[in-house]
């Protein structure tokens, strides 16, 4: 039976990490599923303009990951963390305001861009934090924990948000804004520099090197395939189940639940058992269970087989997520841990930005809704064999040793 041990042994900091993630995401979750409301609903904006400003928000955090990687590799990881999480505490605070006083919608979408940029700038830096404290060995558990701990935080923020909305969307934000500055105070108390100076000689440092490490390219271009596809699962696939299937709000809602409840319970037990293996072939394994997940989402006539398919999708999730991190993080030559793992971050926020628009591109241009899903499956197939193959051609290496 699998005895949890994650923080033995550990930097006490890891704790830290996790509580911050954890604090983050139930703070942003206060508001995040209420926006399309509060602008469409109550202030009618098209969804055009609100799925613009996402799109716009996305990729300017996608742009963010790599920057402030490539900072605290030169300047350190803790300022700017602790720097990032004030800013963006602020930030949530001002939308507030800006709602409250009824402004416009082109002074929200601004804030709501920086808040962005702000929230994207601080993953890969919190992944930069584990990368310097925790063995190879345990990264795979320790990225577990935290990304569990902030799908926790996922699970439980838009409860306490929908009773705190009937107050006024502003509070929403201002409760946003509340929970962010509890993260940012725990951070400037309790994270300390883990980035040693010595590592690299300032003069000397050039990002751009990254872009020769012809591994790593090939792993993100392999990773932003795989996260297009697992990009799907918020509006493309909602979409197509109440389109189509003809789910009901409150059953697509259970089947987002389902991926909640599955990933925070989950994760640390899967990454704790998966370590022991080849990384390229568990993450080739990830890419085919994406695949399988959403050929039987096309397929799908109800929602017992709906629930089925997201679960396969789920475990998908479950197995890349820590083992794609802790191989991201292998390959980061000493002194570069920032900007590799901002590197790979990118791959994400794009897969979450452009995913939903090549999905919704081709559902527009398909007259079989199932043709959408083959073409979805295939990108997760063609991922699938390129792990497959560099895997092969690299040798094993996993994340942990074998015991």
């Amino acid at each position: 039976m699998y005895k949890p041990k994650i923080l033995a042994d550990l930097n006490p900091l890891v704790k830290w990490l996790a509580l911050i993630r954890f604090i983050g995401a139930l703070g942003f979750a206060l508001s995040m599923p209420f926006l399309a409301l509060y602008l469409h609903e109550d202030n009618g904006i098209p969804m055009t303009t609100i799925g613009l400003m996402l799109t716009t928000t996305g990729l300017v955090g996608a742009s963010a990951s790599t920057i402030a990687g490539a900072l605290s590799d030169v300047f350190g990881r803790s300022r700017l963390v602790k720097g990032l999480l004030t800013a963006r505490a602020l930030s949530f605070a001002v939308l507030a305001y800006i709602v409250w006083r009824n402004m416009s919608f082109a002074s929200f979408a601004v804030v709501y861009v920086i808040s962005g940029f702000l929230g994207a700038a601080i993953f890969p830096l919190v992944d930069s934090i584990t990368a310097d404290i925790v063995p190879l060995e345990r990264r795979a558990e320790v990225y577990g924990l935290t990304r569990s701990a902030a799908n926790v935080g996922w699970a439980i923020g838009p409860a306490i948000g929908g009773f705190i909305v009937v107050g006024g969307y502003y509070l929403m934000f201002l409760s946003t804004s509340v929970m962010v500055g509890i993260a940012a105070v725990i951070a400037i108390i309790k994270v300390t520099e883990t980035w040693r100076s010595a590592l690299i000689q300032k003069q000397e440092y050039k990002f751009y090197r990254i872009f020769s490490d012809y591994r790593m390219m090939r792993f993100v271009a392999l990773c932003l395939m795989m996260y297009i596809v697992r990009g799907q699962l918020l509006v493309t696939l909602s979409v197509h189940a109440s389109t189509n299937i003809g789910l009901t709000k409150v059953q697509i809602g259970w089947l987002y639940f389902e991926n909640g409840v599955m990933v925070a319970s989950l994760l640390v037990i899967v990454a704790s058992w998966l370590k022991k293996y080849d990384a390229l072939r568990v993450l080739s394994v990830a890419a085919l269970m994406y695949g399988t997940g959403y050929l039987i989402v096309g397929y799908a006539p109800n929602m017992l087989v709906m629930i089925g398919a997201v679960a396969i999708i789920t475990l998908a999730e479950i197995v890349d997520t820590p083992i794609a991190s802790a191989y991201a993080s292998s390959l980061a030559p000493e002194g570069m841990t920032g900007i590799y793992m901002g590197s790979f971050s990118l791959t994400l926020h794009l897969g979450w930005t452009v995913g939903p628009l090549l999905g919704g591109f081709v559902m527009d241009h398909t007259v079989q809704p199932q043709s959408v899903w083959l073409v979805i499956s295939g990108v997760a197939l063609t991922a699938a064999i390129g792990f497959f193959v560099i895997g092969s051609r690299e040798g094993k290496l996993r994340v942990a040793s074998s015991e």
